[in-house]
């Protein structure tokens, strides 16, 4: 990816890095093109509606935004929101109109994310309102509608206006600091509590499209009369026949399973049985333009998987209310089935059968292998991959917030062990082999970064055995953790080596609907790791994000499965940093590898540069001080780190409060990412306040909030 500045970017410019992360960008007008009434906010671009399903090619790209195109220096620009932009939609608030917009939003977040923000590309509009960025799940249609409530969907074939375009009030959109799409934290995959957040959303405060609501639609012909097709598979009124076959299931359903609402796995395992009897029983109005699939033609017109879930969903949050009155009516016999419903246990059916084989004549207790302490001890002692700091089969993580430099580490190491370098920041590799690297985001600028390292480590990757998987996966699905175990399988026969290491970049990237702070979700990924962990013997390596308050994000599930966790630090735009072992199985945790960051030049026609991370310097206790044992103050070094760190946040507008009940605690942030105990830092901020180092100041006044401001360096 060519370096980009948004500072000094020409609107060309702008269009073609849009391009490069895979979003289908189009001139848009300016107000002042447009008659006094009229929306300005749209593609100046004749027959746009042509362009809603797949990225445009070169030969239609390159006339608008090329070298002297028609649009090369108009900044209005947007992008088509859906299937053309990788499934992308847009959460608009105008919270700067209607307080209710952010206070859905703030709800949403507290319910689901414990108050916290989504690490996601998110822009300032130029009338002062939001716009956040999410991909939905491949084969998920997001509605495109506006609600009364100030919150707008842009979903598929929706128009959303980008930076650097001017709105009508002389104000120009613009990314928020470190959340541009092509930034370290991209655009996330949407939770799946946030699609049925939106879901109930459109259901209760009403949207444009009208295959957003669950709502009956009569046919072309407008009699209420079915069309059908030779076959008999129903290809009118399709919608109706979508909505009273789901709603006759889901009737039945709480019939069987009573007052209790049936697990998430229960909900989705049952819509998808109905969907496949509701596909059997319907037809696209046409066939296979391109060869797509009825399921996909279905979704074409809107008829689909996407609907089918938007309005299963509205009748499963009616489940105590009016499906429950229909449910009290004579219906359907209770069928008996006993595994589905919320109230039985679900392993019950596997013990019965697991207690039936094991009385049969003559069969064998089926029972785990054990040791005893004389095998134990015979055991081999444990072998390192990367000496001292990772074991051989082991799972960990490197995790950091965002601009800390994860994936270039994390790239440095795993290029490391597929192009068999002695060792990795002077530790010895003692396995090197094969390398998968699973990463959705982002993939288009590996080229440059693996030419950097080659020039900068005068070592070749070309021929070596690094493998990229950059289609979404999802290790909450089982078909997919197994596709990914085949396709290892299928790139191990190649290399003709055996795997040594897989690394997921990131894990909330192949968590998609899964909610990071629950123990179940965080298992099911743990697990997925584990099996590929087991079937090739190998490492796996998860990159991680960063909470608030600076510790790993999610359930503490992810930490006490690690073997190992890599901390990176580094703040953004600073040359140095450092890497923390916050945890190293059979090995010495605790010690903090100070970094530099250098930065590449690469040949070539257009110029371009990336990064490498180097090791300086002998490794140190994390949070160390001068001689004083526990309690002494941390070096002049750390003293300075933290300063920058405080400074940052009061430029980013988020400062650091002396309140412990604040967003972000000053003691709290300090202690957990110094590793510092919490009394040496409260006394340092003290000695800083009594010598005119830092002040506590008013950052917003109307909200009475205050927080620490730097006042001179060290």
């Amino acid at each position: 990816m060519v370096d980009f500045n948004d500072d000094f970017a020409a609107p060309g410019q702008w269009a073609r890095q849009y391009r490069e992360i895979g979003l289908q960008i189009m001139p848009g007008w300016m107000p002042s093109e447009v008659s006094k009434g009229q929306s300005w906010k749209r593609p100046k671009v004749k027959d746009w509606r042509q362009y809603q399903d797949v990225l445009v090619t070169d030969e239609v790209f390159l006339p608008w935004y090329g070298p002297g195109g028609e649009h090369v220096s108009r900044p209005n620009m947007g992008t088509i929101c859906g299937r053309a932009s990788g499934n992308l939609f847009i959460v608009d608030l105008d919270s700067h109109k209607t307080p209710a917009a952010e206070a859905w939003w703030n709800g949403v977040l507290a319910v689901h994310n414990n108050n916290m923000p989504l690490e996601t590309a998110e822009q300032r509009t130029g009338g002062g309102g939001r716009q956040i960025l999410f991909y939905a799940p491949q084969g998920y249609r997001t509605p495109t509608c506006k609600t009364s409530i100030g919150v707008d969907i842009r979903g598929q074939g929706g128009f959303a206006v980008l930076a650097p375009s001017i709105h009508d009030s002389g104000a120009s959109y613009a990314w928020l600091d470190g959340l541009a799409p092509w930034d370290e934290a991209g655009i996330m995959m949407a939770p799946e509590w946030l699609l049925r957040e939106i879901e109930a959303l459109v259901a209760e405060h009403g949207g444009t499209d009208p295959s957003a609501r669950p709502t009956h639609q009569s046919g072309a012909g407008g009699n209420g009369q079915a069309s059908y097709d030779g076959f008999g598979h129903q290809t009118d009124l399709r919608e109706q026949k979508m909505t009273e076959l789901i709603w006759g299931a889901v009737v039945d359903w709480r019939r069987e399973a009573g007052s209790e609402i049936p697990d998430l796995k229960f909900q989705l395992a049952k819509e998808a049985e109905k969907y496949l009897v509701y596909e059997g029983l319907v037809s696209p109005r046409t066939f296979n333009p391109g060869n797509f699939s009825k399921a996909e033609m279905l979704e074409r017109e809107g008829r689909g998987r996407g609907l089918f879930h938007v309005k299963w969903q509205y009748a499963m949050r009616l489940w105590n209310t009016k499906v429950a009155e229909e449910a009290g009516k004579p219906g359907k016999d209770k069928t008996g089935t006993g595994n589905a419903g919320a109230g039985s246990n679900p392993w019950a059916d596997e013990f019965a059968k697991a207690n039936n084989n094991a009385s049969q004549p003559g069969a064998t207790p089926d029972i785990y292998p054990y040791l005893n302490v004389d095998q134990i001890m015979d055991k081999p002692d444990p072998v390192w991959m990367v000496d001292g700091l990772i074991n051989e089969k082991a799972l960990g993580f490197i995790f950091g917030p965002p601009s800390s430099l994860k994936t270039f580490i994390a790239l440095d190491l795993a290029l490391s062990i597929a192009t068999s370098l002695p060792s990795w920041w002077d530790r010895a590799i003692s396995r090197p082999g094969a390398v998968i690297y699973l990463c959705r985001e982002g993939t288009s600028s590996f080229k440059f970064r693996i030419a950097a390292w080659e020039a900068h480590r005068k070592a070749k990757a070309r021929g070596g055995k690094f493998y990229l998987i950059e289609h979404p996966t999802n290790f909450m699905n089982g078909a997919d953790v197994f596709k990914v175990i085949e396709t290892i399988k299928a790139i191990a026969a190649v290399a003709g080596v055996a795997v040594s290491a897989v690394f997921v970049d990131t894990v909330s990237r192949v968590l998609p609907g899964a909610e990071e702070n629950l123990q179940k979700d965080m298992s099911l990924f743990v697990g997925a790791c584990e099996y590929i962990q087991t079937a090739f013997g190998c490492i796996v390596v998860g990159l991680h994000h960063t909470n608030k308050n600076g510790a790993i994000r999610g359930s503490t599930v992810i930490p006490g499965a690690g073997d190992f966790l890599i901390e990176t630090r580094r703040d953004i735009g600073a040359e140095v940093g450092s890497i923390v072992l916050q945890k190293v199985k059979d090995g010495e945790d605790g010690l903090e590898l100070p970094f530099k960051v250098t930065k590449v030049d690469l040949p070539g026609i257009v110029p371009r540069t990336s990064l490498v991370v180097d090791p300086t310097g002998a490794a140190r206790a994390a949070g160390s001080g001068m001689a004083g044992g526990d309690a002494a103050m941390p070096d002049i070094v750390v003293c300075r780190e933290i300063l920058a760190a405080l400074a940052l946040a009061w430029f980013q507008k988020v400062p650091w409060c002396k309140s412990y009940n604040g967003e972000r605690p000053a003691v709290n942030m300090i202690a957990g990412r110094w590793q510092l105990k919490k009394d040496v830092v409260k006394r340092l901020l003290e000695l800083w306040m009594a010598n005119g180092v830092v002040e506590i100041a008013v950052y917003d006044s109307r909200k009475k909030l205050s927080g620490y401001r730097k006042l001179i360096d060290l």
